[in-house]
């Protein structure tokens, strides 16, 4: 029997769409409201330039760094499990 292939070995592929699907809406959302890395640098210090960069060449975050901007940037989150 072969070896299941798993493209991330360092992350479950439900954590890697969680995070592809946050980062996608999350930059949709600070588009719309023309947010400038600086107004959300001013509520979260961690905020950069390049972070926004990566979410819109499609380029994935990690969950805390999503939260935390979303936090930051007031974007509308929810939670919902398989029914």
């Amino acid at each position: 029997m072969a070896a299941a292939y798993i493209p991330n070995p360092w992350k479950c592929e439900t954590a890697f769409e969680i995070e592809a699907s946050l980062g996608h809406d999350l930059i949709k959302f600070i588009d719309a409201k023309k947010l400038t890395p600086t107004e959300i640098n001013r509520r979260y210090p961690s905020v950069r330039l390049g972070h926004l960069e990566k979410l819109r060449n499609g380029e994935h975050l990690n969950f805390r760094m999503l939260t935390a901007i979303i936090e930051a940037t007031g974007a509308p989150f929810a939670v919902r499990g398989n029914q």
